[in-house]
């Protein structure tokens, strides 16, 4: 789908939006909890995970769905992870 219409349909900017909403509640509880650095943007971890996702996906098809979460969790944590 394009990007044109992904910004300008009701429905699919909303449920993105939420998307959004649920992840940066995510992230935010990864960092009150310790799991997560205090110290880096919210806006570079809430950019950062949908990315590895999305890489995980479109260059690591060779893995399961099961090992390519393992990989993006890894990653995630390992790269920002507290100090």
């Amino acid at each position: 789908m394009e990007l044109t219409r992904l910004k300008a349909d009701e429905e699919i900017r909303g449920r993105r939006d939420a998307l959004i909403g649920e992840l940066d509640a995510f992230l935010e509880r990864a960092v009150s909890e310790g799991l997560l650095r205090a110290d880096l943007p919210a806006a570079w971890t809430g950019s950062l995970l949908p990315q590895l996702m999305h890489l995980a996906s479109q260059q690591m098809s060779q893995l399961t769905a099961a090992q390519a979460a393992d990989l993006v969790v890894d990653t995630f944590l390992q790269g920002l992870g507290a100090r």
